[in-house]
């Protein structure tokens, strides 16, 4: 009897092992432990996509250092880290901002930012529509269509984003602020 319940504690400290292991490497808190904390997340492909995410980890460890991520220097031209995230992986991350969330609406409510500011607008039909600006206005066009014109937050540039009919659902917004400019080392501490 003792020994099956010696086995069972066994077994069970090892799940919880697992499981603890399977965990993203960095967790950030919520509203009840000092604020909706996330990381904003930027990487290239033709122009800048974002990722909000409450979790960051590198992909290969072991190719984070502190002396390699202090070195680093953001740049579009440069190809980044590989970070995984609750979402997936995103590939070639040259930013990494530490945020807080400080309000949320959609572009229904408010389709034209008040305030330039920083905003992430997410589309909740195309899960690479996730961008960052300083400003936004989503406007009717013709036959039921939509156009998205915003300020990329990361190059300044304006881009214009047309929106058929057939994509009806209003973008998610969220209104933030910027905690910390550089967020690799924090990844990189807890990733290893």
């Amino acid at each position: 009897m003792r020994s099956g319940l010696i086995l069972v504690m066994v077994v069970a400290a090892i799940l919880v092992a697992s499981f603890a292991s399977l965990q993203p490497a960095v967790q950030l808190g919520d509203a009840k432990t000092g604020g909706d904390l996330r990381y904003l997340l930027v990487h290239r492909a033709e122009k800048n996509y974002y990722e909000l995410s409450r979790t960051a980890q590198f992909l290969e460890a072991h190719r984070c250092s502190n002396e390699r991520v202090s070195q680093y220097k953001p740049s579009p031209q440069r190809y980044g880290f590989d970070i995984r995230t609750e979402l997936g992986i995103r590939y070639g991350v040259y930013q990494a901002w530490k945020v807080r969330v400080v309000g949320t609406s959609d572009s229904q409510k408010m389709p034209t930012s008040t305030k330039d500011g920083v905003y992430v607008l997410i589309y909740p039909r195309n899960p690479d529509w996730k961008f960052c600006v300083n400003k936004y206005s989503v406007v009717p066009a013709e036959a039921g269509a939509r156009n998205l014109t915003y300020t990329d937050f990361a190059d300044g540039r304006e881009y214009t984003l047309q929106l058929s009919s057939q994509w009806p659902r209003p973008w998610q917004i969220h209104e933030i602020k910027i905690l910390s400019s550089n967020a690799f080392a924090e990844i990189c501490q807890a990733s290893l």
